[in-house]
């Protein structure tokens, strides 16, 4: 309200429009509708258009896996989204002060929080600007109090069961009392110094990301990992946060171990990120999936010739006879000849399963071709393993056994294709 009033005098001075966005977040019953009541009849007195809406954050929270708080937050800055993109504004303008930013960094520390966590909340995020950060909780209810603005007060700031109300009505009363009267100015300081620490970092990152991300967002290893530490910790919390993939800052161990998934040497590694997602190390490059394992392709037969559709990937196989007069056959991704001869009435279609074999120069397993090829070890169970009778005639998309090539004594020639590409990564 305070800050509402503060620009209702300024915009007589400067030439802004101004209107108010209002969310009540369903959490809090009677109370929130009467906070809704209360802002829409005090725009109304004062002569500021009001947009005003309603979500039930715990049905969000349970259907998207979130913390409430951290649900709310999403389902309040959507609402602030809609609302600018409607009315086309340039700013949203919110009312953190600078108690809100000594409790976020306490909190954050506490949780062990990363450089993004501890620089607190900016001034300026984009089309977000706060410009009450600078001044205490206490200055802004006098100046409440001196210019008799009306105001109503959220009864859940004063329960002990949310954490930054314990720090807020607690733990830093406790420290500014016995300890150090000044700890939440240097808490706001200390927010102050590593919001410019991290927005040097970022600028720094922004300038790298077209070497570091690849075309499909991944992140390509092999330039990461010569990065200085520091901006390997910016870098990889900015991926995650940027892309959607968290919605708050990681502590100082989740991104110790992701970090340490980033600079392994071995092929295929995961860590789950929570929500069903994974970050995952596949040789040279980091994503992030929600399908880290897929499931394993059930057997089935195909005539020869005929099709079978093979309903895990989504592929349809099909074994056709070709003339014997083609000069010239071509094994490429999803489409090899073979010698049919050496293959009776049926073919199988299975995955990969632990002992398989191929014979190409010499007999060699078929899992040390998928980890020479680099093949993830997530897909390995999607490839379809082509054979007849005990012996593997097509590790699809990747070989034909030597045993079944075409050569000119072949009597009778097979083509087996694919109706899509095989998926390799």
């Amino acid at each position: 309200m305070v800050l509402l009033h503060l620009l209702i005098n300024m915009a007589g001075e400067t030439v802004f429009s101004l209107f108010v966005a209002h969310l009540d977040h369903g959490l809090r019953g009677g109370e929130a509708e009467r906070d809704a009541r209360f802002v829409e009849m005090m725009a109304e007195k004062w002569g500021i258009p009001i947009e005003a809406g309603k979500e039930d954050v715990s049905t969000i929270a349970k259907k998207e896996k979130l913390p409430v708080q951290v649900a709310a937050r999403k389902a309040r800055y959507d609402f602030f989204d809609r609302v600018m993109e409607k009315h086309q504004a340039d700013w949203l303008v919110l009312g953190h002060n600078a108690d809100d930013v000594s409790e976020t960094v306490m909190m954050r520390w506490l949780r062990g929080s990363s450089i993004e966590g501890l620089r607190g909340i900016p001034e300026q995020n984009g089309k977000i600007i706060r410009p009450l950060l600078s001044f205490r909780r206490g200055e802004i209810m006098e100046y409440a109090q001196l210019h008799r603005i009306p105001f109503v007060e959220d009864s859940s700031n004063r329960k002990r069961a949310y954490f930054r109300n314990r720090v807020r009505h607690d733990l830093l009363p406790l420290i500014e009392e016995r300890y150090q009267p000044k700890f939440s100015k240097r808490l706001t300081n200390y927010a102050k110094y590593f919001n410019e620490l991290n927005t040097y970092l970022l600028e720094v990152c922004e300038e790298l990301s077209g070497r570091i991300i690849n075309e499909k967002g991944e992140i390509r290893l092999e330039h990461f990992v010569a990065l200085p530490v520091a901006l390997k910790r910016i870098l990889l919390e900015t991926y995650l946060l940027e892309n959607g993939w968290i919605h708050e800052p990681l502590d100082f161990e989740e991104l110790d171990e992701i970090l340490k998934l980033a600079e392994g040497t071995w092929g295929t590694r995961r860590i789950a990120l929570g929500k069903g997602l994974w970050i995952i190390r596949e040789y040279d490059r980091l994503f992030v999936t929600d399908t880290p394992i897929n499931s394993p392709i059930h057997p089935v037969t195909c005539p020869v010739p005929g099709s079978v559709m093979i309903n895990e990937i989504d592929n349809r196989m099909t074994v056709a006879i070709v003339e014997k007069s083609a000069e010239h056959f071509e094994n490429i991704g999803e489409e090899v000849y073979v010698d049919g001869d050496k293959i009776g009435t049926s073919l199988w279609v299975r995955s990969f399963q632990p002992g398989d074999r191929v014979v190409l120069d010499g007999t060699v397993k078929v899992k040390k071709l998928f980890i020479d090829r680099k093949i993830p070890r997530r897909v390995r169970l999607m490839i379809p393993i082509i054979g007849s009778g005990e012996k593997i005639i097509w590790v699809g998309g990747v070989c034909v056994d030597y045993r079944f090539h075409v050569t000119k004594n072949s009597r009778r020639i097979l083509q087996l294709r694919f109706s899509q590409p095989i998926r390799m990564v």
